[in-house]
């Protein structure tokens, strides 16, 4: 099934190893083939890898953009290293929930499903680091 993407003016998007800008105007094109995409929105820059969730999203972020299981290798004991230390200081229901839903989407290759979860985890992050001890947002 193709993707169709629509950029808004100057947004940058990443297929394969290819960082593209969008001009002045917007615009949409469609992607007939697998490949991997990161619109600027999604992507983390090692500068603002800053907080514990983010740095793993960035070593997931990484595999990711590997492109697949044997060239994401190098990147797997930074993300169990860094998922440990994660639930050795918060060791909550949910955070070992979203953790362990991460870790199954990594060995199964399905890094952007990764992604999504490394996503939420940051928003729990977000929300302790915040002072809300609720928990994540029903």
């Amino acid at each position: 099934m193709p993707l169709r993407l629509n950029l808004k003016p100057h947004e940058k998007v990443i297929i394969g190893n290819s960082v593209i800008e969008n001009g002045q105007k917007s615009a949409s094109f469609v992607i007939h083939n697998k490949a991997t995409i990161l619109r600027e929105k999604d992507i983390m820059t090692e500068e603002k890898a800053n907080t514990p969730a983010k740095r793993i999203y960035f070593v997931v972020q990484l595999m990711y953009m590997a492109g697949g299981i044997e060239e994401s290798k190098e990147h797997h004991s930074t993300f169990f290293v860094l998922t440990n230390q994660f639930l050795k200081a918060c060791p909550t229901p949910e955070a070992v929930v979203l953790i362990s839903e991460m870790g199954m989407n990594v060995l199964n290759e399905n890094f952007y499903a990764a992604l999504k979860c490394c996503k939420d985890l940051m928003e729990y992050e977000k929300g302790i680091l915040d002072g809300d001890t609720t928990g994540m947002d029903e």
